[in-house]
């Protein structure tokens, strides 16, 4: 198969979880995300607003110790750039794709933040070796490039496979999050 058909057929999985097992999956997730030791020492954790079809983190902004950062897009830049937000809440709006992300008028975090940054990503699927097979747009490969960085890719057991293909440009994620597990690559 194909990277788009791929899409197509982890999107209909995901798609099929019924609320309720959405609910309990999401809740779980967040359970095993906080189990990770790079969960544990991270001070700066970047994250998502779940687009309602995936895994839902809501539950994690304003634990104590952590600083929350959301990804938005720079339309100047083509690329999405991180941002500090404190009250989701109030500070995401609708922008870019439909998603939630935050205001304009927040600055985007320093660069110097990145690097030592948790990055929770969402993806359509994961396989077992850490490749990660997002949208298509390849706007997080671009934001997670260079630095070496904590990255797990958060998905339903659902998504995940024994192997998908891999483009040159494509980040590798470190661990993937599941409802069911934690796997670390």
């Amino acid at each position: 198969m194909n990277k788009k058909e791929l899409r197509e057929r982890f999107l209909a999985l995901r798609r099929a979880i019924s609320p309720e097992r959405r609910r309990d999956a999401d809740a779980a997730i967040c359970r095993n995300i906080r189990r990770l030791p790079c969960w544990r020492d991270a001070e700066h954790v970047a994250l998502y607003a779940s687009d309602g079809e995936e895994p839902d983190l809501g539950e994690l902004p304003g634990e104590p110790g952590k600083r929350f950062y959301f990804p938005r897009y720079n339309a100047e830049e083509k690329q999405y750039e991180l941002v500090g937000v404190v009250d989701p809440a109030s500070e995401l709006v609708r922008a870019k794709f439909g998603l939630l992300e935050p205001r304009p008028e927040l600055p985007a975090a320093p660069a110097g933040i990145l690097a030592q940054m948790l990055f929770l990503t969402p993806a359509v699927a994961c396989d077992r070796r850490g490749v990660r097979l997002g949208r298509g747009g390849g706007f997080y490969d671009r934001l997670l490039a260079g630095e070496n960085r904590a990255v797990a890719a958060i998905v339903y057991a659902c998504q995940l496979t024994e192997s998908l293909p891999r483009e040159p440009h494509d980040r590798m994620v470190g661990f993937a999050v599941t409802e069911e597990d934690i796997l670390t690559f």
